[in-house]
């Protein structure tokens, strides 16, 4: 080769290249981005999940400890389970005392399998809020319940 081949070029591989490497950056970039906001959204429903979980035992823990003897109003706070990166809070409060069989409560219904004279059904709701310890993630979860237990004199 000789000069004059040299000085007739003028750059033009040299610009595609770059362009093409300039989209290939951009194509890059992009892809980071979607990858972090996956990675993000897939630990928040992990985080959502654990509370939930965590709401659930304290659900189960809450109808377990839950004292069909001890009708008072006051709310029973239950010592919720302990769970890897979550925690539960639980309450269990006595609604109220359900009529036996033969007698009608909302919408006409008995304690079903009590007796009048010998038992009594009361009604109590379980409240669980499970909380991610290391997010915002939290869940509500309600249970009500009724236990039937001897009548008091």
């Amino acid at each position: 080769m000789n000069n004059k081949t040299f000085s007739q070029q003028r750059g033009a591989a040299l610009i595609v290249g770059l362009m093409m490497l300039l989209a290939l950056t951009l194509i890059g970039i992009t892809t980071m981005g979607m990858n972090t906001m996956e990675l993000r959204m897939a630990s928040n429903a992990q985080n959502k999940s654990n509370a939930f979980q965590a709401a659930e035992a304290g659900l189960e823990v809450g109808v377990g400890l839950t004292n069909a003897n001890d009708v008072t109003t006051n709310p029973q706070v239950i010592t919720p389970p302990t769970l890897v990166n979550a925690q539960a809070t639980v309450e269990s409060v006595f609604v109220g005392l359900i009529p036996g069989r033969g007698s009608g409560f909302t919408a006409g219904v008995a304690c079903p399998g009590s007796s009048p004279e010998r038992t009594r059904c009361a009604h109590f709701q379980v409240t669980s809020v499970g909380q991610h310890l290391q997010s915002n993630a939290n869940s509500l979860q309600l249970q009500g319940f009724y236990v039937l237990a001897p009548r008091g004199q």
